[in-house]
């Protein structure tokens, strides 16, 4: 009896040993049946993928070749470095002319309007002799840099609180010295901070931006190789260096004249009533007669017609 039921025992271990094998077995090859189709597909992807870039550096080399075609027959003409930095001024004004014709934009393509490059508004800029009047932009500078109603206000209130702070800055800032001799009046106003009115600026040149903030900031030529401030600085009477002025009596053909002198050394001029100095009109704002009036002495009558 014991040896049936060992019998029996090992029969069924056996039985159970095998099945647990065959359902590995059929595991193991489901596993490597799904990781073979991953391999498949993968190596699809990574064909398709060399096939791409084959066609992709095919393109390349065809796109270089019409690029050195391109180039080579733009340098023929010239307008080949005109597409490369967008800058037409650095054309001879023939071909400017020409390419600008083929545009489209001439002298008879529009009633209003003109194409200019940005080379030539430079130019006319530094040729202006006057950038604001009473404060404000003369209206061709403001045409110039196409400023817009609302662009060219937001400069001019900016200006207008450069001459404010100058104002103010002149009146504490400006010492006077004893008349003596036929020395009628001295005055001397020190320099101007140049580097405080940015702030005023920040806003307006946002707006703006940098190429036309760099054409109103900026001097001309000639004021930039000689290193002084901006022209329409100088239109306000701001200077970045002390100014003085001299009035002083002379006797000529037994006529009693008054003259001044900015800054020691230079020319005596005689007075008359557009040429006062224009760092001290914010002590007086009505020229010579205010300081006539403060000094004690008359002015020449012919001084106030010319």
């Amino acid at each position: 009896m014991n040896k049936i039921l060992l019998a029996l025992a090992i029969l069924g271990a056996g039985t159970s040993g095998a099945l647990t094998a065959r359902h590995s077995t059929i595991k193991l090859q489901g596993e490597a049946s799904a990781t073979r189709e991953s391999w498949i597909v993968q190596t699809q992807v990574l064909a398709d993928a060399q096939g791409e870039r084959a066609r992709l550096a095919e393109r390349i080399r065809e796109l270089k070749e019409s690029l050195r075609q391109a180039e080579a027959a733009g340098n023929q003409n010239g307008l080949w470095s005109v597409l490369e930095t967008n800058r037409i001024g650095h054309l001879a004004p023939e071909l400017r002319e020409h390419l600008l014709d083929e545009l489209g934009f001439n002298w008879h393509s529009s009633e209003a309007f003109i194409v200019v490059s940005k080379e030539t508004v430079r130019r006319m800029r530094d040729n202006q002799q006057t950038l604001i009047r009473q404060g404000k932009l003369i209206d061709s500078v403001a045409a110039l840099l196409a400023l817009t109603p609302q662009e060219r206000s937001q400069v001019e209130t900016a200006i207008e609180r450069v001459q404010a702070d100058f104002k103010d800055w002149a009146i504490s800032h400006i010492e006077r010295s004893k008349p003596r001799n036929d020395v009628l009046a001295q005055y001397t106003v020190e320099a101007f901070p140049v580097a405080s009115i940015t702030n005023h600026f920040t806003e307006a040149f946002s707006a703006i931006g940098k190429e036309r903030t760099q054409l109103i900031m900026n001097g001309s030529w000639q004021d930039q190789y000689l290193g002084s401030i901006p022209r329409w600085m100088k239109e306000i009477g701001i200077s970045d260096k002390p100014k003085t002025m001299i009035l002083k009596r002379f006797s000529e053909d037994n006529q009693q004249l008054v003259k001044f002198q900015e800054d020691d050394g230079g020319p005596w001029k005689e007075i008359w009533k557009r040429n006062f100095p224009r760092p001290f009109l914010p002590l007086f704002p009505n020229g010579w007669a205010d300081v006539a009036k403060r000094e004690g002495f008359e002015l020449p009558p012919e001084s106030e017609k010319k």
